[in-house]
C-alpha cells in the first residue's frame, strides 16, 4: 500500500491529481459507515454496506459488499467545479433479477436521487442483465453484466459541459451522455454506492480511483491490484 501511495503522490506532482483512491484493504470488516469518510444518510437513509475479505478484486485484500437496501456516500472537499475528471471502479454482480441493481451516483452539494452522472447496473438499467447509463433523465442499457465476475467501469466526466463518457471492460458504451440533473449539479462533490431496494446479496465494489484527466495515471496503472489495459480506453474515445 505504501508503494501505491507514493505512486499516487508522484502522479499528483506531475500535474494529474488523484482526488480519492480506495481499495478497502485497510478497512475493518463490517459496516463501511464511519470508515475513511464513508457514511450513511440522504438521500437513501439506508443501513450501511459492508466490508468483507471473503470476496475481493485480486488475490488479497477486501471489497465493499452490497445487500438489499444498503447505501453509503462519501463527500469530496474541495468540490470539483471545472475540468475533465475520471472515476475508475470495479464491480461484481452476484444476483441479477427482481429489483436488484448496483448503482454509481455522483453529484455536487445536494444529495438527491436526481444526481449528475448516474450509472445503474441491473434491473433499473431497463434490463436486469445490463449496465445502464443515464443520458439526461433517460437511462439506457448499454452493456452486459457478467454474473459473478469482476468488471470495470471507467467514467470520464467533463464538468464544464456536464457530459460523461462511460467505458465497460475497456469498451466505450456511452459517449458524451448528459448528466441527469445538470441544473442542480454543476460539479462533483460526492459519490454514492449501494442500492435502495433489492433482495439478498447483490454484489461488490472494489478499487476506486477518482482523479483528474481522461485516463488513469501510469503510476496507478502499474500498481498491481489496480492494473488493467488503459490504452484501449483512451484510444477508443
Amino acid at each position: 500500500m505504501t508503494a501505491l501511495l507514493l505512486c499516487l503522490c508522484s502522479a499528483g506532482v506531475m500535474g494529474q491529481a488523484i482526488h480519492y483512491e480506495q481499495n478497502f484493504d485497510n478497512f475493518k470488516e463490517g459496516d463501511t459507515d464511519k470508515q475513511d469518510g464513508w457514511a450513511v444518510g440522504e438521500p437513501a437513509n439506508q443501513p450501511s454496506t459492508k466490508i468483507t475479505s471473503k470476496v475481493k478484486h485480486g488475490p488479497t485484500g477486501k471489497s465493499m459488499e452490497v445487500s438489499a437496501n444498503q447505501e453509503v456516500i462519501r463527500d469530496f472537499n474541495p468540490i470539483i467545479k471545472k475540468g475533465t475528471h475520471f472515476l475508475s471502479i470495479w464491480f461484481r454482480f452476484e444476483n441479477p433479477g427482481g429489483d436488484n441493481t448496483l448503482h454509481i451516483y455522483m453529484g455536487e452539494v445536494v444529495r438527491e436521487w436526481s444526481a449528475g452522472p448516474v450509472t445503474r447496473i441491473g434491473t433499473q438499467s431497463g434490463d436486469p442483465n445490463k449496465v445502464g447509463v443515464h443520458d439526461g433523465n433517460t437511462v439506457k442499457p448499454v452493456g452486459d453484466i457478467q454474473k459473478g465476475q469482476w468488471q470495470h467501469i471507467f467514467e470520464v466526466m467533463n464538468v464544464d459541459k456536464q457530459t460523461y463518457t462511460v467505458s465497460l471492460d475497456d469498451k466505450v458504451v456511452a459517449k458524451d451522455f448528459s448528466w441527469r440533473n445538470p441544473a442542480n449539479h454543476h460539479g462533483l462533490g460526492w459519490l454514492m454506492l449501494g442500492f435502495d431496494g433489492g433482495a439478498g446479496l447483490i454484489g461488490y465494489y472494489d478499487d476506486i480511483v477518482f482523479g483528474e484527466g481522461d485516463e488513469l495515471p501510469k503510476a496507478v496503472e502499474a500498481a498491481g491490484k489496480l492494473a488493467t489495459t488503459w490504452g484501449s480506453i483512451k484510444n477508443t474515445q
